[in-house]
């Protein structure tokens, strides 16, 4: 009993010290993703699973630069001009197990959150693989109407991984879904060394069909919670010139049509 004392107290020696400092880390992924489900080319974002103490904010490298200007400026970069793909933003808290997707308004200065209830059912399987430095092991779950493939190393003791991915016995270092639609790999562990996580406030907590609601309202008319009158267009010499707002329209509808791949596929908005 001396004996195995001695060496769980080893081994607690040499895991400790990497456990302790991953608690307070900032592990960066990159993204390739297809625009829509049947596109040819991919799109890279970059992002960061920041983690202090017990909690973690996943956001994109865009987000997490506007979120650190509000707290030293008062006042972030503003939001895109679409919901999907790069709002991939996600706060988790592992004592009370939540877990909410941001959503933020284009436009205006709106945010909600979604509580992610959908339970994350883990296959843990047999095969194993070296992705990048670490040693991992495959595993396989549904989520959003998707069936993923994970690899997560043991090596990093944290049961957590890009975006709401969690619950594994170890860092998830590579999660794809078997459409090869997103694909999250992890590139590097750097330290986390911000006083706080510096996320979003948000107004209030909606389903998901309030968001698809929300979605479905700004691609029929996104510039209905505007003043159009404090919109100025200018022409290529400098000139001010009538706002086209048909124009403008169109092409933000075009636009959301042709990137209308969301991660929860089963909570899909189809748009004509």
């Amino acid at each position: 009993m001396k004996i195995f004392n001695f060496f769980c107290c080893i081994l607690l020696h040499v895991i400790a010290p990497a456990f302790l400092q991953a608690q307070k880390s900032s592990f960066i992924y990159e993204l390739n993703y297809r625009p829509l489900s049947d596109s040819v080319k991919k799109e890279k974002i970059t992002f960061y699973l920041d983690i202090k103490d017990n909690e973690s904010l996943f956001r994109s490298d865009k987000f997490r630069y506007s979120d650190s200007l509000r707290v030293k400026k008062g006042f972030g970069n503003g939001f895109d001009m679409e919901y999907n793909n790069k709002q991939l933003y996600i706060y988790k808290k592992a004592q009370s197990n939540e877990v909410l997707k941001y959503v933020f308004v284009p436009l205006i200065s709106t945010t909600y959150a979604i509580p992610i209830d959908e339970k994350l059912n883990w296959i843990v399987l047999e095969e194993k693989d070296k992705i990048g430095n670490y040693n991992c092991q495959k595993a396989e779950v549904y989520y959003g109407g998707r069936k993923w493939i994970a690899w997560f190393t043991s090596e990093i003791p944290l049961q957590e991984g890009p975006y709401v991915f969690k619950g594994l016995p170890g860092l998830v270092v590579k999660i794809f879904d078997d459409k090869f639609n997103y694909d999250f790999e992890l590139n590097q562990i750097i330290d986390f060394k911000w006083d706080g996580l510096y996320a979003e406030k948000f107004q209030k907590k909606i389903s998901w069909k309030e968001f698809q609601k929300l979605q479905k309202n700004f691609y029929d008319d996104p510039f209905s919670m505007i003043n159009k009158s404090e919109i100025t267009s200018y022409d290529e010499g400098g000139n001010t010139i009538k706002t086209n707002f048909k124009e403008m329209k169109e092409n933000t509808q075009k636009r959301i049509k042709a990137k209308n791949n969301p991660i929860e596929l089963n909570y899909k908005v189809e748009f004509k």
